[in-house]
């Protein structure tokens, strides 16, 4: 369990009567004001809702296929704590496929990027809104540099402490960061809700490249596993155990399907392509800063069971205030977000695939009933919030030491199949 917050007196500059009763939790910091965004939800609000120009590579990318209205409120209380919590060195793009809006993606990316299927707006099945940030993601980090966070992620680090010091610094050999996680046993991947590099990135173009090849002729993503250009690769069949993750509700093929993303990033970095020289498996071992997204975005996941249910009972317990009994409940409330606020960078929640886990904490905050509970006061969600906001870690993060891997490379051109067959 996580110890207890140190005892200190009220803090200067700080409101949260939260904070001033508990104090800094260990392995944090208070954020100097000054460094924050202060400007109100209401202002943050309207502000993500306009264009913002491009002015330099400190970009923080994100979308939502129908716009900042539709989202659900505790969505929306994510992408206004990055814009406070990053301060004015960065800028927050919120894009999105709304007809006429300011915030249009089709302000950022030419069509050539797309297929014709998402130009079109002909994409169905159940995945339109995930596989059109799928398409999106990619395109605007190459285009201009950045970040790209998925919208359902709370972010408890500054992304210049994450990898973006280490990124731009001339001297690192980092060029690319991002999570992994084992998408087989003994099989990293990368996941795609956290994608940092700047501009012009080599390997960004074509893992993006790979995934278009993907959609030609096709309006969705089933059988996208037989694809010519990953039907080499075994099933996605992530080691549950490993996870402390319950049974998938689904086919591992369908399971597949919805995150090729995925695939593509692992045929590219398994591949050396002959007619230019590009090297995925020297690119992956040396020039990309990856972390474990056990620890950095899954923990709350992990620790809970991947139970939707436990962490809304955790997070729904009452924190300060009258009539709070320190019991085990709530002892096991305070193990959960002191952790998470000092020692993971983000949270990332996600709705699906639908089916595959009981319960989602993303499905149960987006319901009408509890669509304010991320942000009850006094509660520990609104602390956690809060946490997010104004505390900052200790900690040094470590990377994984990724290794040549011992596996089969594949000496084709990163659109050519393997064996060069098409059909």
């Amino acid at each position: 369990m996580a110890p207890s917050a140190v005892e200190v007196a009220p803090l200067p500059g700080i409101t949260s009567p939260e904070v001033d009763k508990v104090g800094v939790p260990p392995g944090l910091k208070l954020i100097a004001p000054e460094k924050l965004d202060l400007r109100t939800d209401e202002e943050i609000a309207t502000w993500l809702q306009l264009r913002h120009p491009v002015s330099s590579e400190k970009n923080v990318w994100a979308f939502w296929h129908s716009g900042y209205t539709q989202m659900t409120p505790w969505v929306q209380r994510n992408i206004i704590n990055w814009v406070r919590r990053l301060g004015p060195d960065w800028t927050v793009h919120l894009l999105d496929r709304v007809p006429g809006s300011e915030t249009n993606v089709s302000h950022f990316v030419e069509s050539s990027f797309f297929p014709d299927a998402f130009n079109n707006n002909t994409m169905d099945g159940p995945h339109v809104g995930p596989h059109s940030g799928d398409l999106v993601r990619l395109p605007l980090i190459w285009k201009y540099g950045g970040i790209w966070m998925d919208a359902g992620s709370f972010l408890f680090r500054h992304v210049d402490d994450i990898c973006w010091k280490q990124i731009e610094d001339p001297e690192s050999p980092y060029e690319m960061s991002g999570f992994v996680i084992e998408m087989r046993p003994g099989v990293n991947c990368m996941l795609n809700g956290f994608i940092a590099a700047k501009r012009g990135n080599p390997f960004i173009k074509r893992w993006h490249d790979i995934y278009v090849a993907l959609w030609e002729g096709v309006t969705n993503s089933e059988g996208f596993h037989k694809h010519p250009l990953l039907r080499h690769l075994p099933l996605l069949s992530p080691p549950l155990d490993k996870l402390n993750c319950p049974d998938l509700n689904l086919m591992m093929e369908a399971f597949s399907d919805y995150l090729a993303h995925f695939m593509c990033f692992e045929r590219l970095r398994k591949l050396i392509d002959p007619t230019d020289g590009f090297n995925g498996v020297e690119y992956y071992s040396y020039s990309m800063l990856l972390f474990p997204a056990l620890q950095e975005t899954y923990y709350f996941q992990q620790v809970t069971g991947w139970s939707g249910t436990r962490q809304f009972e955790l997070l729904t317990t009452q924190h300060t205030g009258e009539g709070v009994v320190k019991d085990d409940k709530w002892e096991a409330a305070e193990s959960f977000v002191n952790d998470a606020l000092a020692n993971t960078s983000t949270m990332k929640l996600s709705h699906g695939p639908a089916g595959a886990l009981d319960s989602f904490l993303a499905d149960l905050w987006d319901s009408k009933e509890h669509q304010d509970k991320d942000n009850v006061e006094g509660t520990f969600a609104a602390y956690l919030r809060y946490g997010s906001v104004h505390f900052d870690q200790t900690r040094k993060m470590l990377p994984m030491q990724i290794e040549w891997p011992d596996e089969e490379v594949l000496d084709v051109a990163v659109l050519e199949p393997k064996g060069g067959v098409q059909g």
